[in-house]
């Protein structure tokens, strides 16, 4: 069973490390550039530690049955940064997942990609999410109205 352990933003190097270990098309796709493990969490570090100045963001570790498999990073209505490590992407982990995410949202929410994501993008609007059209700086912003 998929659970969501608060954690502090000086515990999310093992969570993103262990989210992104193994996935080489994450690596070479799907992230900002192409990296290497130790780049892309780097990388993934900076970009939350530079968005979380200022706001009051929030950091899970997501583990199943006591192992770490992923994380998440939200703050007011925005779902910022999230993944689980390639070998549990199974439907099941993937749907608990979800409802994890909503439950902690709470309300509605969007989530902004870059444009080359279109795998996490294509699991988002099959989660529910719809796109926002006609958005600058390429970005792809998906909204989702929890009812």
């Amino acid at each position: 069973m998929v659970e969501l352990v608060k954690i502090e933003q000086d515990e999310l190097r093992d969570y993103i490390e262990i989210s992104y270990c193994g996935d080489l098309d994450l690596l070479q796709k799907y992230h900002v550039n192409q990296y290497d493990l130790d780049s892309a969490v780097d990388e993934t570090l900076r970009m939350i530690e530079i968005t979380s100045l200022g706001i009051d963001m929030k950091y899970f570790g997501v583990e199943e049955n006591g192992e770490k498999i992923g994380y998440l990073c939200t703050f007011t209505h925005n779902l910022y940064s999230y993944a689980i490590n390639i070998k549990y992407r199974t439907k099941e982990v993937l749907i608990s997942f979800w409802e994890k995410i909503k439950e902690v949202m709470k309300e509605s929410f969007i989530t902004m990609l870059f444009p080359n994501n279109t795998r996490a993008i294509g699991w988002l609007k099959k989660c529910g999410m719809d796109e926002v059209k006609d958005v600058e700086d390429n970005a792809v912003v998906l909204i989702y109205f929890n009812n």
